[in-house]
C-alpha cells in the first residue's frame, strides 16, 4: 500500500503542478505519508522471515538498497531532464513503483517459510500478528526509549548534513556543486559501500557467541564515535571563507564528510536491528515510534542550522558542533540504557 501510494503521488506530480499549488502539495504529502509505512513494514517482514543470526546483514542490505536507489535516482535525473524534460522523472519513478507493486505479491508468498526461516520465537510472534501493541508497556520500557533517543541523535547528524552539505561546499569551500554533482552522491555511495561489510561482520560475532546487546552497542558506538570525531575534525579544518581555504582544504573536508557517512553506516547493525531484538512481534511499531522521533531533526535540526548560521556566520558552530554534541548524547544514552534482550511483552 505504501509503495503504491507514493508511486501514485509521484506519478501524478506533474499534473498536480499544472492544476495548482494545493494539489501539488497534496501529491507531495501523499508521497511523504506513504513513505512512512515503508520502514515499519520492512522491519515487520524481516523479523518474521530472517533468523536472528542473519538479522544485521538483512537490515544492512535493505537500508543499503535505499541508499543505492537514492544514488541511482540522482544519477538518472540529470540525463532524463535533459532528454525528456523534468516531467519524465516523476513518470518513470512512479511507473517503476507500480511495477514493484505488481511483482511484490509473488515474492511475498515466498518470503515467509513454513519452517527453518525465522527462529522459533519469531514464528510464534508471526502467528500472533493480530495482537494489539501494548503501548503502555512499550512506553515504560527503558531500552525502547534508549533506541528512540539514539535514532533522534543519529538522524540529527544525518539529516542536517544531507540538507546543508551542498551549501556548505559552495559557501565555505567555493565549490560549484552544479559542476561537481558527484558530491551530492557522497552520503549514499559511502553507506552503500559499507553494506557488504557491516551486516556480515555483526552476524559473525553473533555466530561466535557474543552477546547481542554488546554487538548492537559496539556497532552503534562506532557509528556515533566515528561520526563525532570526523565532524569535529571537519569543524576544525573548515575555513572561515572560501578565500581562506588552502589547496588541501577541499580533499581533507570531502574526505572527512565521507568518513562520517562510512561510520554512520554501522548503525545498520546497531539501532536499526534493535527493534527486532526487543520485540519480533511488535518490531514494526517500535521502529515507527523511534522513526517518528528520528524524523524531527529533519525539521528542527535543519531549521536550527540555518538560524545558527545567520547568527554566527560559522559553519563549524552551526552545522558540525551541534551534530557532534548529538552523537555524544546518543552514544551515552544508548551505551548506558540500551539492550537487545527480548522484552516479555514482545
Amino acid at each position: 500500500v505504501g509503495v503504491f501510494l507514493w508511486s501514485l503521488g509521484t506519478f501524478l506530480g506533474p499534473q498536480a503542478a499544472v492544476a495548482g499549488l494545493p494539489l501539488l502539495c497534496f501529491s507531495r504529502f501523499l508521497v511523504g505519508l506513504a513513505e512512512g509505512f515503508a520502514p515499519s513494514s520492512v522491519t515487520n517482514v524481516l523479523s518474521r522471515v530472517v533468523p536472528a543470526n542473519e538479522r544485521a546483514r538483512a537490515v544492512a542490505v535493505v537500508w543499503g538498497g535505499m541508499d543505492l536507489g537514492s544514488a541511482v535516482g540522482l544519477l538518472l535525473c540529470g540525463p532524463l531532464i535533459a532528454l525528456l524534460g523534468w516531467h519524465s522523472v516523476f513518470y518513470l519513478f512512479g511507473f517503476v513503483g507500480f511495477l514493484w507493486c505488481a511483482a511484490w505479491p509473488r515474492f511475498a508468498r515466498r518470503a515467509v517459510p513454513l519452517e527453518g526461516g525465522a527462529g522459533e520465537e519469531e514464528q510464534v510472534a508471526s502467528e500472533k500478528e493480530t495482537e494489539e501493541v501494548p503501548w503502555g508497556k512499550v512506553l515504560r520500557s527503558v531500552p525502547v526509549w534508549a533506541v528512540t533517543v539514539a535514532h533522534f541523535c543519529y538522524n540529527w547528524g544525518y539529516y542536517t548534513l544531507l540538507a546543508w552539505l551542498p551549501s556548505y561546499f559552495e559557501m565555505s569551500l567555493g565549490i560549484d556543486v552544479a559542476k561537481s554533482s558527484f558530491l551530492t552522491l557522497i552520503p549514499y555511495l559511502a553507506m552503500t559501500c559499507m553494506t557488504p561489510i557491516v551486516g556480515p561482520s555483526a552476524d559473525r560475532l553473533v555466530d561466535a557467541g557474543w552477546s547481542t546487546t554488546h554487538i548492537r552497542k559496539l556497532f552503534q558506538g562506532i557509528a556515533f564515535v566515528g561520526a563525532a570525531v570526523a565532524l569535529a575534525a571537519a569543524a576544525f579544518f573548515t575555513p572561515a571563507t572560501p578565500a581562506a581555504a588552502t589547496a588541501l582544504s577541499q580533499p581533507i573536508l570531502v574526505g572527512l564528510v565521507t568518513l562520517t557517512f562510512l561510520c554512520q553506516s554501522f548503525s545498520r547493525a546497531g539501532l536499526y536491528c534493535n527493534h527486532q531484538d526487543l520485540s519480533p512481534k511488535f518490531s514494526g511499531a517500535l521502529l515507527g515510534l523511534s522513526n517518528t522521533a528520528g524524523a524531527l531533526p529533519g525539521v528542527i535540526g535543519v531549521s536550527l542550522v540555518g538560524k545558527l548560521l545567520d547568527l554566527t556566520g560559522s559553519w563549524s558552530t552551526a552545522l558540525f558542533m551541534p551534530a557532534v554534541a548529538m552523537q555524544i548524547v546518543g552514544l551515552v544514552v544508548y551505551s548506558v540504557f540500551g539492550s537487545s534482550r527480548r522484552r516479555t511483552w514482545g
